[in-house]
């Protein structure tokens, strides 16, 4: 297995400095974060990112993410535009790292991006981190607009309104109509250049501010997966995510899918009450989630991919270098650690 560490480009407070300094020195996960979804990656800009990558040592790890649209999700009239400038970004993504055996683009299908209602949610050891809390998001008045903690986008109260309209009247059998319509026309051109799409689940794995969730649970993996049965129609198969809903069965998923994972987010949240948790210390044994049982098992069915640790908790006095809950020491630390299990479970075996 590799590591992987999420860089979000110059826009990042972790350099890519720190990133050749790491051991196992991981794979960056990255994308062009400064490109709005639904227009196309320049060759230009990407040639400068793997320029860079060159200059620090580092390899392309999976992309993360190229966005689907709305007008993709809902299928509105400029999703074939949309669609047809995500292949062209996969084609230049394939000239400019022409040698990656295989690479990975990930995706979601959530309406919003990941919610959380707090940043930096105090633990009593005095870390930090994110936190969500349903009750409180419920609370949260939409008649002033909405910005979420660590999203790029602001909605004011008619552009939430329209979404909300837009995805009610899609409903849930439109919606996935639209998905089959995206992954028949994504997933070949994927599979031709060597790509594998790894779609990561809704973060929370439940609806909420009145949107629904798509990607939350074993069953809606298996119709994902069914719409279009490919390798190159994939999961990016996220712990925390899955774990923040008790009922889901974490080790039984990784068994079930573990030939459509393309890759992994390890990490463990700890849920305090109905649709309430926060993140927790991967190595915490007390979390929804057990990584080191997560990684007796990846070695057990010989899964041997991509992985990063996600999210993690502020400590160090690290305020300077936190990017939207993405802390730089715990995220090393944590990968570290994980490889650690991996290497002593693998010599064990």
């Amino acid at each position: 297995m590799q590591t992987s560490f999420r860089w979000y480009g110059h826009s990042d407070r972790v350099p890519l400095v720190w990133l050749r300094q790491m051991m196992p020195r991981p794979l960056v996960v990255t994308h062009l974060g400064h490109v709005p979804p639904g227009e196309v990656w320049p060759r230009e800009d990407l040639q400068l990112l793997r320029t860079e990558l060159t200059e620090h040592g580092l390899g392309l790890g999976p992309i993360e993410s190229v966005f689907w649209t709305d007008a993709m999700k809902l299928g509105r009239p400029e999703r074939d535009e949309h669609i047809e400038n995500y292949i062209k970004t996969l084609d230049h993504l394939r000239e400019v790292f022409p040698e990656e055996p295989e690479i990975i683009i990930t995706y979601n299908l959530m309406p919003l991006d990941w919610g959380r209602t707090a940043v930096a949610h105090l633990h009593a050891n005095g870390t930090r981190g994110l936190a969500y809390d349903h009750a409180a998001m419920d609370r949260i008045d939409l008649s002033r607009g909405l910005f979420l903690p660590g999203w790029s986008k602001r909605y004011s109260a008619e552009d939430f309104r329209a979404l909300q309209q837009a995805y009610a009247e899609c409903g849930e059998e439109g919606f996935w109509k639209n998905a089959r319509y995206v992954l028949d026309a994504l997933v070949p051109a994927a599979a031709a250049r060597s790509m594998r799409l790894a779609a990561h689940p809704n973060d929370p794995p439940w609806g909420y501010l009145g949107l629904p969730a798509y990607l939350g649970n074993a069953a809606q993996i298996r119709r994902l997966l069914a719409l279009h049965p490919h390798r190159a129609n994939a999961l990016c198969f996220c712990t925390g995510s899955y774990g923040a809903e008790p009922s889901n069965d974490i080790i039984g998923m990784i068994r079930e899918f573990k030939d459509s994972i393309a890759w992994m987010h390890l990490r463990s949240v700890k849920t305090t009450g109905e649709k309430r948790f926060h993140e927790a210390d991967h190595a915490d044994p007390t979390g929804n989630v057990n990584l080191l049982q997560v990684m007796r098992t990846l070695v057990a069915i010989g899964w041997d991919g991509v992985f990063r640790s996600d999210h993690g908790l502020e400590l160090l006095h690290e305020s300077d270098t936190v990017t939207n809950g993405y802390p730089a020491i715990d995220r090393y630390v944590a990968n570290k650690m994980l490889w650690a299990y991996q290497q002593a479970l693998t010599a064990a075996s």
